[in-house]
């Protein structure tokens, strides 16, 4: 399991506890949605109010249920990610996960 972080493009460094928990809060909140099953890797980008997620390179459609997967996914990862440095006021934030 393996986490890595960017924000506008710039990496963010993770100490081992903090990339493992990030880790596994982002595949909890994966083996949560439908259609991830088998997943190897996942790519969580955030730009705004909106999540795109990526499993296994393919685009996993998130507005099923008039939005509702993606509003508490996204919320989840976010609430996950709001307390490391680096991520204030930038645009767009990569996550990217290796189960």
């Amino acid at each position: 399991m393996k986490a890595s972080l960017q924000a506008d493009g710039q990496s963010i460094a993770m100490k081992p506890f903090v990339e493992d928990f990030i880790a596994r809060v982002a595949i909890a909140v994966l083996q949560s949605l439908k259609g991830t099953q088998g997943a190897r890797k996942a790519l969580f980008l955030l730009r705004g109010k909106h999540l795109e997620l990526l499993v296994n390179d393919q685009v996993l459609d998130l507005h099923i249920d008039r939005g509702f997967a993606e509003v508490v996914a996204r919320d989840t990862i976010m609430g996950a990610l709001s307390h490391l440095r680096g991520l204030r006021g930038k645009k767009e934030i990569r996550l990217e996960v290796e189960i």
